[in-house]
């Protein structure tokens, strides 16, 4: 027999197949047999002949404990065996104790006193076997289920709740190959849920589809049969529900599908089966019994066959509710009336079913048996279980004792005695015998024996059968020698046993009949032998077939007349022959297979070894510090009402590993009916725009149908991956209609990388609004995302996963050494795809580096080492590689020895080319040879061995017919080498070659026909920036594009070469101060950020340029071209007094401002002139427009509210009833009404038409500060002094809520478009959002550092403005509160805000007497120049050496190149987690002190960054710090209470003392404690004017000096002598040496309170720096012995206060300056005669724009716009420059 574990066994109810083998046809039409009259036998061997002296005289030893049977079998594909117990009484035996689940042993034969007359042979089966089982192949994984009996066997193993699948063997034994096979499959798909569940899912669908079916064929039942048993309790039941129903309804019997249901009864899993089923089926097979048994006896055998099998089934479910009067008499009568057949086949399946039906309780009492019964007798109770083996000597043992049992019930039993006393007597045989033995209601042993012996076949156990058939003590019987006969035959008509098998079952048929005497001395047993052989004898097995025949023959000759056997050998449905219900599932799939399928695909695919979760932060204009979970504020985009989540981030930040990661976990937690994600490549869709979703379904291979359903009917998760490479620049959600009405229900995630973003990105991605207004922006329904760089935790993180990867000899501590030590590299590698390009390029680049410090790495440089080493291990591979042809070989060796490398990075170089020259830099390349072998595809992906072994070795990945490189960065990376190709790769060492190839990079620069010079790189930031890499290591890069540059001054070819130059070069950081670019020729050009200090661009083409926060200084623009040039900002209208408020006009086209001292002016949007100037009317507070932009409304002062015709200009109305200033007006929508509220605590409501007073609200307790009406009117909210909100029913006047605040007064107030929230602003700096329909408080919005008195919302809901006394205007994220940006250029407080109805400006008044304009396009540029800006600068000076400018932030401290601005390695890094308030540098450069955490002062040693003394005072916090110039003394102090000092001479340093203590009332400036020279004195100014002179040695005050009343805003010592230098409160300069009670000399000039003074290294210049903004220079005079101090110049281009100056201690007259907005610059001054004239050299953190000096004279197509700007910004105006000037 098979051996093989790949099966389906063929055992028990528990299998999926029943206990015996049918034929493969129906019997129906079988002919009845012929009645023959049987002989009758003289004795009746019956099981009342054994006594107890004929039991087994060995007694086993097994003590296995009793346990329940919950169900027929355990649903499994592994063999269950029965298990035999009996109950006698008054002793209960329970035979259970012969179950083994051990390996099959050896019995020792046991010889009872019934067999010694008989010698039958024990060896027939000489051995146990496997259980019988068919032979099933099991699937691939994903493989498609070709059968149904492969699925079931599928599902079989996958069911089973242990990892070991064969527990039931011994351990100790080998496992066969077949075993080990099995369970390697089961372990592989164990591990992947998406496959476990698609099998059990096509197992449901089988189930359904077959409830489905009103006709069911034999195939499909068999089908079911086999899929039934292992199916979970639901489906199981509802099968089960099926076939009951089909065959009570069905009206002509099917023995199909009654043999079905048996079997499926039989084979029911643990706790399917209920009473209720068995019972109801019971009743339906006994009705159908008694309709069909007086008829043809093929159905009643067949009805009979199930029943016998059914009550066994319930026997061993202990069915105890069987109605007597319902079930059991009416079933035992039905029986009974089976006696008059002379069908003996028929009539022993009836004493069977008779049989079977005793161990079926009923509901009688025992009261109501001993009425209906004068004796109890004995209740034995067979039990069949689903275990793998039976102890044969315990069942030996155990009917033994049943045999005893039954024997001496029969001795006490009267008249029942009697009667079978006279039937064994009378000679009757077993077909008399089978007709009395129904009434008598007694249990036989022979049942309990054939039961057991069909147990012990199915376990395989036919070596135990063999001795059972020969030793069992009712073997006499002749039903028990008819039952094993049928068994015999059974197992050799059955292929599924092996051909040894089944001879033997034949053999031990004819060795029973020739050898044993007991054996069939019934005629009717030998008769139903020799049927059994003859029917035999016709199987399609040659050897069973012969070996029956043989037997059939021999028998003849004994006994020549048999009786035909009517029905053939069946007791199971045949396995089917084909897959009926499994191929109409699989052939027309509904929806959620097919998704089960995407799921497993995506799953495989998705699947990543290395992910770190991103951190993001909620806007690209956050603070880097406000950082989240992704996925958890993903996790609450998916729960919540949003329906757009954009995730933004730069080239390599980890967009699309997010969104594989996403993809992943949402398949995984996937459960049919949720929402179904779907990934979308957006580059490959062709047309993303229109059919988006319905696109990637067919692409995924879903019918129309199906994707009709997916619309109608479910959600999806849409993660649109790669936007910006989709190259659309059009909203996808509102485009594909998304979340409309009978459109796609969606959420939508997509990512785009910040560099692609234009100021107005967000219409890009904005869903479209709710509830009628579907043609509005809806910022509520939007939500953004930017991923922040790696942190160092996760780069560590990172490499731990990456490490173990592969075997590699760098761990992670190797990797992060050379990570942290590597200069810069550290920055770099932030970037995830810069991380793992590092990770396989360090090993490479740190090879033979002894000194790590000394290595610069840029990101081109990874890619260069990662590319190269790409090609070189592919290289190798294919050299390794033994299965190439010949021409494969052949050609390898060609590029090998032409430079495999270099070929390689030509042919991706060209390949990046093409992309962009034949598609538009579209990065998938879709190739088909067929199609595409005549174009230019393929030079690149057509067969030929050189190009497909190139292909194949580079960084490129393919998908069916698509290419692409396997990120977009290397297909930008590609392309920036067919601009400029750095030095060969292949022999970097060859002197001449690196030669060679700068030769040839120069000549493909200035290829007319290279990308350079035909394709506008401005839309590329990537691949500008590789380029700006290359700039930065290559000297020679940078003139070439200088070369170009200049070439366009001639060449007008040229321009889009210079334009593109240009770029990369102010990209870079390149400086072109002092620069000659007259007549250059660079349109469009990106010069944002540009320093331009005294550049020449007389007669340039800068048509288009972008010049935003450029530095255009002293710039000469004379005669240059400036159409459309952008400068980032628009011209502010300057005001006659202070602005107090300003609007737009409903339509765009008007500006309202009212100003401080009496009036409205309102200015044309398109001309910037004024149109209407009202006077007279008092200071107005606020002014509004009407809704059709006609009319304006204003109040103030005057306690007037006015209405003005704007066309006209004349009053229309002059309301008047309130009795204080008003604070704001507002009108209703629909432009009827007229809302104000002011100092009188009320908000009145007024016809707009008549002026009538309609309403007066009175119940604010305090002044009314701001009144606002919902968008569509129906509600009215005002804010009062006392931090309420009000909200109002502007019709009835009835207060509808009151609010009350935890933040301060509420100064203003506003409603979003959609009118679902509400923003306050505050006093004290806040601003809180609301809820306008729950009232909720929503999120609180911090940074203003003074009151909120101006809020507005953008027109699209997104953004919120806001004005505030501390001079700027912010814009915040109204969905997240996110600050975005701050508009700085105020120098009073703002109190007016207001954004264009188009969103793309907004204005501010101020008390400057300003309304800025905004032009937010410019300020959401997201690219900067390269490496220029650091944040939270706190101090900035010199080294020692003057050859850099050391810079301190709050977290790092750089060094700058003082000539070149370059930064400089060796950077030193504060402590994580340390907080720096104040730094201040050591005079030799060496130490750093900073005042840290609460308040102490920690020096640091600045090269080796070791930590050094900590100093501390235990009273007081301390705030700044100050070296001495000696090195020997540091001060430090606290600005309100004392100054402490630390001799650093003195050993124990820690020690200080006390120099001043004052009272609070005393406080100085930061600038305002300085030493002299020679640290011999210490200076203190006050703010009340006064400065004291120290000596910090004795702590003695020397001298001191008061000066009018004012802050002392600095002090600085001269280097020569004891000058010192005031900047006093009345914003002069004082000169004082210290013995006079008065300053020597007073120096006049700014305007404000000096923050700065520096003396220079000579002490012969001065230079200050002020509130005022300039710079003022002041230079020495010396005559005789007096000296004075003459004002030199002054430099009036900086943008906030100069809070430090310091000078160059080596290089004469240069100086460097920090301003408040971060800036530094550093400065040249050069002498022309009498004039001095100051350069900038370069500046850090330059952000807005500077046009101070700036000549634009005879410019041509300046806007007036723009010229007006220019003038504004302090550019000389063209029209007072003389002519030839």
């Amino acid at each position: 027999m098979s051996r093989n574990s790949h099966s389906i066994p063929s055992g028990p109810p528990s299998q999926l197949t029943s206990p015996s083998y049918p034929h493969t046809g129906h019997n129906d039409d079988n002919n009845s047999i012929s009645s023959q009259r049987i002989r009758k036998r003289d004795k009746f061997f019956a099981f009342f002949r054994s006594s107890s002296h004929e039991r087994k005289a060995k007694n086993t030893d097994s003590t296995s404990p009793k346990s329940s049977i919950k169900g027929a079998s355990v649903a499994s594909t592994e063999v269950s065996a029965h298990r035999l117990s009996i109950v006698s009484t008054p002793e209960s035996v329970d035979i259970e104790q012969a179950v083994s689940t051990t390996a099959v042993k050896s019995t020792p034969s046991i010889v009872h006193p019934s067999t010694l007359l008989t010698k039958p042979r024990l060896d027939v089966f000489s051995q146990n076997v496997n259980a019988p089982a068919v032979r099933i192949p099991l699937p691939a994984f994903g493989a498609r289920i070709d059968t149904t009996p492969q699925l079931a066997l599928c599902i079989g193993l996958l069911s089973k709740v242990h990892d070991a699948v064969d527990q039931q063997q011994d351990p100790s034994q080998d496992l066969s190959s077949d075993t080990v096979a099995r369970l390697a499959w089961v372990k592989v798909m164990r591990q992947d849920p998406t496959e476990r569940e698609r099998l059990f899912w096509l197992g449901t669908r089988m189930v359904d589809e077959f409830a489905k079916d009103a006709f069911k064929d034999s195939t499909e039942i068999a089908e079911m049969v086999l899929i039934g048993p292992v199916m979970d309790m639901e489906h199981y039941r509802a099968l089960l529900s099926s076939i009951i129903a089909a065959f009570d309804h069905s009206v002509i019997l099917s023995v199909d599908l009654l043999q079905g249901l048996v079997q499926l009864v039989q084979s029911a899993p643990p706790e399917s089966l209920l009473s209720d089923d068995l019972v109801r089926i019971l009743r339906l097979i006994r009705l159908r019994l008694q309709d069909t048994h007086q008829q043809s006896t093929v159905h009643p055998y067949h009805l009979t066959l199930a029943l016998s099998r059914l009550l066994d089934v319930m026997a061993d479910h202990k069915i105890k509710d069987l109605s007597r009067v319902e079930d059991h008499e009416p079933l035992s009568g039905v029986l009974s009336s089976l006696t008059g057949s002379s069908d003996p086949y028929l009539m022993y399946q009836a004493c069977y079913a008779f049989q079977a039906l005793q161990y079926v309780p009923d509901d009688e009492t025992v009261l109501q048996a001993v009425l209906r019964q004068s004796i109890d007798v004995a209740s034995g109770l067979v039990k069949i279980s689903a275990v793998m083996k039976l102890d044969l000597d315990a069942v030996l043992e155990g009917l033994g004792k049943l045999q005893e049992v039954v024997g001496s019930t029969v001795e006490i039993a009267g008249t029942v005695y009697e009667g079978f006393c006279s039937l064994k007597e009378s000679g009757r045989g077993v077909f008399d015998s089978l007709k009395e033995g129904y009434g008598s209601g007694k249990k036989r042993p022979w049942y309990a024996a054939v039961r057991a012996a069909h147990a012990l076949a199915h376990s395989g156990q036919l070596q135990d059968l063999n001795r059972l058939i020969c030793e069992a003590p009712c073997r006499r019987d002749p039903l028990f020698q008819w039952g094993i006969c049928q068994l015999l035959g059974e197992i050799a008509s059955d292929d599924i046993w092996d051909s040894p098998v089944r001879r033997q079952a034949v053999e031990l048929l004819g060795d029973l009949f020739q050898n044993d005497p007991l054996w069939g001395q019934d005629e009717s047993v030998r008769t139903w032998m020799l049927n059994i052989s003859g029917q035999l004898g016709a199987v399609d097995d040659a050897a069973v077939s012969s070996s029956a025949i043989a037997l059939v023959k021999e028998h003849q000759q004994v006994q020549p007349a048999t009786t035909k056997l009517p029905y053939l050998l069946r007791n199971r449905l045949p396995l089917p022959t084909s897959s009926p219900t499994l191929v109409k599932v699989q052939k027309t799939p509904p929806l959620e297979y097919d998704l089960r399928r995407l799921r497993m695909l995506r799953l495989r695919q998705s699947h990543q070894d290395v992910y770190i979760p991103p951190m993001a932060k909620p806007s690209l204009k956050a603070k880097d510090e406000d950082i989240f979970l992704l996925m958890e504020k993903m996790q609450e985009f998916l729960a919540g009402e949003r329906q757009v989540m954009l995730v933004l981030g730069d080239s390599g930040a980890g967009k699309s590993t997010f969104n594989r990661h996403l993809e992943h976990r949402l398949w995984t937690d996937y459960k049919p009916g949720d929402h179904i994600p779907l990934f979308i490549n957006l580059p490959v869709i062709d047309r993303p725009d229109q059919g988006l979703v319905a696109k990637q379904l067919k692409f995924h291979g879903f019918s129309e149908d199906q994707i009709m359903e997916i619309k109608q009917h479910r959600q999806l998760i849409l993660i649109c991956d790669g936007y910006d490479e989709s190259q659309q620049l059009v909203n996808l959600h509102r485009t594909n209609a998304l979340n409309q009405p009978d459109q796609w229900n969606t959420k939508m995630v997509i990512s785009c990388r910040t560099q692609f973003l234009g100021p107005e990105y967000h219409s890009c991605f904005m869903p479209l609004g709710e509830g009628g207004h579907y043609d509005r922006p809806a910022p509520y329904l939007f939500q953004e995302a930017v991923i922040a760089p790696f942190s160092k935790a996760q780069i560590e993180n990172y490499v731990e996963q990456y490490a173990p990867l592969e075997p590699r000899t760098w761990g992670t501590k190797d990797y992060m050494d050379r990570l942290t030590t590597i200069p810069n590299l550290l920055d770099l590698v932030r970037n995830p795809f810069l991380l793992s390009l590092a990770l396989e390029a360090l090993p490479g680049v740190t090879e033979g580096k002894q000194d790590l410090s000394t290595i610069r790495i840029t990101r081109a440089q990874l890619y260069d080492t990662f590319v190269k080493h790409w090609l070189d291990v592919n290289k190798r591979r294919l050299e390794r590689n033994n299965t190439l042809s010949m021409d494969d070989r052949d050609m390898l060796n060609q590029l090998v020895g032409t430079g495999f490398v270099s070929l390689g990075l030509n042919y991706a170089t060209k390949l990046a080319r093409a992309i962009f020259d034949r598609q538009d830099g579209k990065p998938v390349v879709k190739y088909a040879h067929l199609n595409d072998k005549d174009t230019w595809k393929v030079d690149f992906f057509g067969p030929q061995p050189r190009v497909r072994l190139l292909r194949e070795s580079l960084p490129l990945t393919r998908a069916g017919n698509q290419f692409r490189f396997v990120h977009r960065s290397m297909l930008e990376y590609f392309l920036s080498r067919a601009i400029y190709n750095p030095v060969k790769t292949d022999n970097e060492d060859d002197e001449e070659d690196v030669a060679e190839s700068h030769e040839c990079c120069s000549r493909s620069l200035f290829d007319v026909k290279g990308p350079l010079f035909r394709q506008n790189l401005l839309p590329e930031p990537s691949i500008i920036q590789f380029l700006c890499d290359r700039v930065k290591s290559n000297p020679d890069f940078a003139q070439q594009l200088r070369a170009i540059i200049d070439l366009s001054k001639t060449d007008a070819s040229a321009a889009i070469a210079a334009t593109n130059a240009i770029t990369i070069l102010v990209r870079a950081g390149v400086l072109f101060n002092g620069a000659d670019l007259r007549r250059v020729k660079i349109p469009g050009a990106d010069l944002s950020g540009g320093q331009f200090d005294f550049t020449q661009f007389q007669e340039a083409n800068l048509t288009g340029a972008d010049l935003s926060r450029s530095w255009l200084r002293q710039a000469d623009l004379s005669g240059a071209q400036l159409k459309d040039v952008r400068f980032g900002e628009l011209p502010s209208l300057e005001m006659e007094s202070p602005v107090m408020s300003c609007t737009y006009s409903p339509d765009g086209t008007m500006l309202a401002a009212e100003f401080g001292e009496d009036g409205v002016d309102v200015y044309s949007t398109t001309s910037w002139t004024r149109v209407l100037q009202i006077r007279d009317t008092g200071l107005v507070l606020s002014v509004v427009f009407s809704p059709d932009s006609q009319q304006i409304a204003f109040g103030g002062t005057d306690e007037t509210v006015r209405v003005w015709d704007v066309t006209s200009g004349e009053e229309l109305l002059a309301m008047e009833g309130h009795t204080g200033s008003i604070y704001s007006v507002d009108y209703s929508p629909c432009g009827k009404l007229i809302a104000s509220a002011g100092y009188d605590k009320t908000v009145r409501l007024w016809s707009s038409q008549t002026g009538e007073s309609l309403l007066v609200l009175k119940d604010h307790k305090n002044t009314v500060t701001s009144v606002k009406f919902s968008p569509v009117g129906r509600q009215l909210v005002s804010g009062c002094w006392n931090a309420t909100i009000r909200f109002w029913d502007p019709e009835t006047g009835e207060l509808v809520q009151e609010l009350d605040s935890s933040l301060l007064s509420v100064e203003s107030l506003a409603y979003s478009p959609d009118g679902k929230w509400i923003a306050s602003g505050h006093y004290g700096g806040s601003l809180q959002l609301w809820d306008a329909a729950s009232y909720e408080p929503g999120p609180v919005l911090q940074g203003h550092t003074d009151n909120v008195l101006g809020v507005a919302f953008s027109p699209n809901g997104q953004w919120i403005a806001s004005a505030s006394e501390d001079k700027t205007v912010r814009l915040w994220d109204a969905s997240t509160g996110t600050p975005i940006l701050v508009l700085s250029g105020h120098n009073e407080t703002v109190r007016g805000v207001a954004f264009s109805p188009n969103g793309l400006r907004i204005a501010s008044g101020g008390f400057d007497k300003k309304v800025r304009l905004w032009d937010l396009s410019s300020s959401w540029s997201s690219v900067e120049p390269q490496g220029y800006r650091v944040d939270s600068l706190l101090k900035t000076a010199y080294s020692p050496d003057g050859l850099s400018i050391i810079t301190a932030s709050k977290h790092r401290v750089y060094r700058w190149d003082s000539t070149t601005g370059g930064s400089l390695p060796n950077a030193f890094q504060f402590p994580e987690g340390v907080s720096v308030g104040a730094v201040e540098f050591s005079p030799d450069g060496d130490q750093i002190a900073a005042v840290v955490g609460e308040g102490d002062v920690q020096v640091w040693d600045h090269r080796t960054c070791a930590a050094g003394s900590v100093l501390k005072d235990e009273r007081y916090r301390l705030t700044h710090v100050v070296y001495s110039p000696c090195g020997r003394w540091i001060a430090a102090f606290n600005w309100e209470r004392s100054v402490w000092l630390w001799d650093l001479h003195n050993a124990s340093v820690k020690e200080h003392h006390v120099l001043i203590e004052f009272e609070n009332s005393e406080r100085f400036e930061r600038s305002s404690v300085t030493f002299s020279s020679a640290g011999h004195q210490l200076a203190i100014g006050f703010s009340d004017g006064s400065v004291r002179v120290f000596d910090p040695q004795s702590g003695k005050l020397v001298s001191s000096l008061q000066l009018a009343p004012g802050i002392i805003g600095a002090l600085a010592y001269s280097p020569i002598g004891q000058q010192l230098a005031i900047g006093g409160g009345d914003s002069s300069i004082y000169l004082w040496d210290g013995q006079w009670q008065k300053p020597n000399i007073q120096l006049g000039g700014h305007s404000a309170l000096i923050f700065s003074i520096a003396y220079s290294p000579c002490g012969q210049w001065i230079a200050s720096g002020s509130e005022d903004r300039t710079v003022r220079l002041w230079r020495r005079w010396q005559e005789g012995e007096s000296e004075y101090w003459q004002s030199a110049g002054v430099v009036r281009s900086f943008s906030d206060i100069v809070l430090d100056i310091a000078w160059n201690p080596v290089i004469p007259m240069e100086f460097v300056t920090h301003c408040m907005n971060q800036s530094v610059q550093v400065w040249r001054m050069s002498i022309d005669g009498e004039s001095v004239v100051v350069r900038m050299l370069w500046g850090l953190n330059i952000g807005s724009l500077c046009a101070e000096g700036l000549i634009s004279k005879d410019a041509t197509d300046l806007s007036p716009m723009n010229q007006k700007l220019l003038v504004q910004r302090g550019a000389v105006d063209s029209s007072l420059v003389p002519e030839g000037q």
